[in-house]
């Protein structure tokens, strides 16, 4: 509702916006959240603990909580002040980054023939006990100062909230502590109250954190020294959390002790306030079932049971008498099962054949209700009947898509990551050790011969929130469906345009692909240059190229006025609207772009490049 509001209208939101933000004044019907409680699944009904709270709040509120966030978020990676061993809710990160370093942990111990325990820990009602004037205090500490620490404590202040159930709306009550539920500020300040949980833990503790998912490991050869030093771990984030308001569950908290030994070791005894932490032989964390073996066996198990349930929804809708078409059988097949099996696949498939053959039926047998085949089709059919690949051939695909994304990450934990000799000439000397995930996908880059290829890390570009970043272009013909316009037409409206901006140098960029080559060319009044690309370039890059090396030949003339001229709309509207998934070349061309306008360059960039 609000994206088609007027622009009379959209300007007096902006207006209160602005109002909010310098008067320091906060509505108090923001404040008020309305609670609709959904029962868990499997749980009784008839306890109150065992239902899920979601809040629902102003809409204008949340809004300019967004705005608000972008800002705040914008300030804390900019500065650094979050750590990269926290994973929830960043830009390029995901709960994947927890679960390898997990697995690359016990990988490289068992590799070593090493013990290694890990704690997991659970936070009992972590957003509802957040200490308010602790997130104040941590945003002083962080140099904030002015108009966004003050919105954010009037923000805090006074919550209310009442509960729904039905057409039955309940009394309101004051929420006195904890970040509001459904609140699109609370993940962020959430994260900024417990990030300085790493800074008691020492060096020989490995420690990764998604949002409130907190595990630490330690491994070596000596029981005695894990047990100490994670004996001491827990005692520092038991006084951290003591110090900053939070509680963590003993009956929650559990404790993994991975290793492939086989004689008799002791198991680790830790205390948690007191209490001796459960020692599990396998823990679910993130969705992702680690038993004490690394098998993965649990898991699969596991998954297998939730496909099954899945797989009758397509049974149901693949009638052949009313059911639905093959397109739709697939969409349903690739939200409700695919989409299951793909989740950790990077981590889990370094299970053992056998393991990851349970997932096979499931997918076969979706195939044959989707396309309509034979019990007797052949697999190889089905793969090319549905236009899908087998599970082997996607795991090794999104193996190799998640190892790309931290080659390009040059904030990721792990871009920096090298396997020491040591390990390779052990893992050379031991191959029946399950390798870790880089040396899997390391594996997979010479299969498909692409250990050569070069992967270039995405630029750390950080838009500031509060200025529109992009170059506009000139489009004379936006008004001219090009399919009822002739072609006289448009050369007379050029024509018409290039006598407006005669004294602006016309300099005329194309692109263009054939199945064996790449290759962009740029025209200016005494001379065209041309340049072949690699093949894999698309026509994007191909047309973007053209524009950045247009403004660096501009760069070598006197200061003058110039326009480019370019028929690829799509990148001049990637180039109008940047943002953190753009075209790294994009960004190049608006800095070579600011740095000739501060020479004295007046640009222009238009379409179409008619000549």
């Amino acid at each position: 509702m609000i994206k088609h509001l007027s622009n009379s209208s959209l300007q007096n939101l902006l207006l209160l916006y602005n109002r909010i933000w310098h008067e320091h004044c906060f509505p108090s019907s923001w404040q008020q959240a309305i609670i609709i409680p959904i029962p868990k699944p499997g749980k009784d009904p008839s306890n109150p603990l065992n239902y899920r709270p979601i809040a629902l709040t102003n809409c204008l509120c949340k809004l300019m909580e967004k705005m608000v966030n972008r800002r705040l978020v914008y300030y804390l990676e900019h500065n650094k002040i979050l750590s990269p061993f926290q994973s929830g809710f960043r830009a390029g990160r995901c709960t994947i980054d927890n679960l390898l370093a997990l697995e690359t942990d016990i990988r490289t111990t068992f590799l070593k023939r090493q013990h290694v325990v890990a704690i997991f820990f659970d936070i009992e009602k972590a957003y509802d006990r957040t200490w308010i004037y602790g997130i104040l205090q941590d945003l002083f500490n962080c140099n904030l100062r002015g108009n966004l620490p003050i919105f954010i404590q009037n923000f805090l202040r006074l919550r209310q909230f009442g509960v729904k159930v039905g057409y039955q709306l309940s009394d309101l009550f004051i929420q006195e502590e904890g970040v509001p539920q459904g609140s699109v500020l609370s993940v962020t300040l959430f994260a900024l109250k417990i990030n300085s949980i790493f800074k008691h833990l020492k060096p020989s503790i490995k420690f990764f954190l998604y949002v409130d998912d907190l595990y630490i490991s330690c491994s070596g050869d000596n029981m005695a020294f894990i047990e100490r030093q994670l004996q001491i771990a827990v005692n520092k984030l038991t006084e951290w959390s003591i110090l900053n308001g939070f509680t963590f569950s003993t009956s929650k908290t559990s404790c993994v002790h991975f290793c492939r030994k086989r004689r008799l070791h002791p198991e680790p005894e830790i205390k948690l306030c007191g209490q001796v932490i459960s020692v599990v032989s396998e823990v679910k964390f993130l969705g992702i079932i680690f038993d004490k073996k690394l098998t993965f066996l649990p898991h699969v198990l596991q998954l297998r049971k939730k496909l099954d349930r899945a797989l009758n929804i397509l049974k149901v809708l693949s009638n052949t008498s009313w059911g639905a078409s093959r397109l739709s059988l697939l969409r349903v097949y690739r939200a409700a099962i695919l989409s299951k099996i793909d989740y950790g696949c990077t981590i889990y498939g370094s299970a053992r054949q056998s393991v990851l053959q349970k997932l096979n039926t499931i997918h076969h047998s979706a195939l044959r209700l989707c396309s309509g085949a034979f019990r007797t089709s052949p697999v190889e059919s089905l793969y090319v009947e549905c236009h899908e690949p087998s599970l082997e051939h996607r795991r090794q695909m999104l193996t190799l898509h998640y190892f790309s994304k931290i080659l390009t990450n040059p904030n990721h934990p792990y871009f920096n990551y090298k396997q020491s000799r040591f390990l390779q000439r052990l893992q050379d000397a031991r191959p029946s050790v399950v390798p870790s995930f880089f040396s899997r996908a390391a594996v997979f880059l010479h299969d498909f011969n692409l250990d050569t290829a070069q992967l270039l890390p995405n630029p750390v570009i950080l838009l500031t929130p509060w200025i529109p970043h992009g170059l506009k272009f000139l489009n004379p013909f936006e008004n001219y469906d090009k399919t009822n316009t002739a072609s006289d037409i448009y050369l007379q409206f050029f024509a018409h345009h290039r006598e407006l901006y005669h004294h602006f140098i016309p300099v005329f960029t194309d692109g263009s692909k054939t199945t064996t080559r790449s290759s962009f060319a740029c025209v200016f009044i005494n001379s065209t240059l041309s340049f072949q690309l690699h093949p894999s370039c698309s026509i994007f890059t191909a047309e973007i190229r053209a524009i950045l090396h247009s403004l660096s030949e501009i760069s070598n003339y006197p200061a003058d006025n110039y326009i480019i001229y370019s028929d690829s709309l799509s990148v001049l509207q990637a180039l109008s609207s940047l943002h953190r998934h753009s075209h790294p070349l994009a960004f190049s061309i608006l800095d070579l772009h600011d740095r000739l306008v501060c020479k004295g360059f007046p640009l222009m960039l238009a379409f179409p490049a008619m000549r």
